[in-house]
């Protein structure tokens, strides 16, 4: 008889999608089993893209949403919890599973009470891995084999959000391929300079005939980011862009905007969740790391590029444990352009782009979603 798995993953969305080679593998290894995810509300809106999932709990901030789940918790009769979060809140939720096996990694443990809690603490490696291979390891100690598994994030588009995503690109006139740019980042330490990412901007729609939609969060200090960046776009532009130019920054949600960046031509992020949703669909990226070491984070598909503050002139094609951080601002335009002319198509010619119909920069609200 297969066995029943509940899996707790409360942490924020590049950890569930950095998760979902492990959720593929337990699939793979029970294919009849009865698997359950619990993720944070802040991810609520990934769980129809999840891989194959039987059923998903959302744990929400305002402890009075939570009695479905806790019911659920104390009623499943599961067999194995999963716990890749490690906090007293995941801790409390696995004692409440009444799993008969209940694994952890090893710098979870916390006072005696967690080894009462947990029967199988996993030691992370020696050596420094990177963060799929640290979230696969959690499978080891229920037989899981990691020989044949899929290091790569996957994801898949609902035929829903698919729809909304073409319904969106044809109201913003966006007939083709395109590319999406995503500026934002958790902290500021993480942002590009404005005017490099106008550069960029130019560089994709003057030199390879893409129109670009620009994304981001909603939140004051990374508005203010991308109004600079808009700014800087204008003065560097001379007139009106080639193509079209679509700011839908903060008026996303998750599922559209995931579906948006799973239609991309390219996508070029900062170190952020967006780059792990691109990575999800092998996307051809450029990802920009300044402070932060690319060497657990970075997209390992074989249409990634990652850019390295602290090595900026040229792609990254080794990642060490070591490597010491930047500030963004030792990236130059000129890098990120260069990765790009790699990734994509010879780019246009001079006479295509006088035949490109001039367009002002667009802003583009879906507040009221599709």
């Amino acid at each position: 008889m297969e066995p029943l798995i509940i899996v707790l993953q409360l942490r924020r969305i590049s950890e569930v999608v950095l998760t979902t080679p492990a959720l593929h593998l337990l699939r793979e290894t029970w294919p009849k089993a009865k698997i359950t995810l619990v993720i944070a509300d802040t991810c609520g809106e990934l769980a129809p893209m999840l891989p194959r999932m039987d059923e998903v709990l959302v744990f929400h901030s305002k402890l009075r949403a939570n009695r479905a789940l806790l019911k659920r918790l104390l009623t499943g009769r599961f067999d194995i919890c999963l716990d890749f979060t490690g906090t007293d809140r995941s801790a409390l939720f696995s004692i409440a599973s009444r799993a008969r096996r209940r694994v952890a990694f090893e710098w979870a443990r916390k006072g005696p009470l967690r080894a009462l809690i947990y029967q199988k603490f996993v030691r992370v490696a020696l050596q420094p891995v990177h963060v799929v291979d640290q979230l696969l390891d959690l499978l080891r100690p229920i037989g899981v084999d990691l020989a044949s598994s899929e290091m790569l994030p996957r994801l898949t588009v609902p035929t829903f959000a698919e729809r909304r995503a073409q319904i969106l690109l044809r109201e913003c006139g966006v007939n083709a391929r395109f590319a999406l740019v995503n500026p934002g980042a958790s902290k500021s330490e993480k942002y590009w300079l404005p005017e490099r990412w106008a550069e960029v901007i130019l560089h994709l729609q003057y030199h390879h005939g893409l129109p670009c939609i620009l994304t981001g969060g909603s939140d004051s200090e990374e508005q203010t980011h991308l109004r600079a960046i808009q700014t800087a776009l204008a003065m560097l532009g001379s007139g009106p862009l080639p193509l079209p130019f679509v700011v839908l920054a903060g008026q996303l949600d998750l599922t559209l905007l995931t579906a948006l960046t799973a239609r991309s031509a390219v996508v070029v992020t900062s170190d952020t969740a967006v780059m792990h949703i691109a990575s999800a669909f092998k996307i051809p990226q450029v990802s920009l790391f300044g402070p932060t070491n690319p060497f657990e984070w970075h997209p390992r598909h074989p249409f990634s590029r990652v850019i390295q503050a602290s090595a900026p002139l040229d792609v990254t094609v080794e990642f060490f444990p070591d490597a010491m951080g930047a500030p963004m601002s030792e990236i130059p335009s000129l890098s990120v352009c260069r990765a790009l002319d790699g990734l994509l198509p010879v780019p246009v010619s001079e006479e295509a782009i006088e035949l490109m119909q001039p367009t002002s920069p667009e802003i583009v609200s879906v507040s009221d979603p599709l």
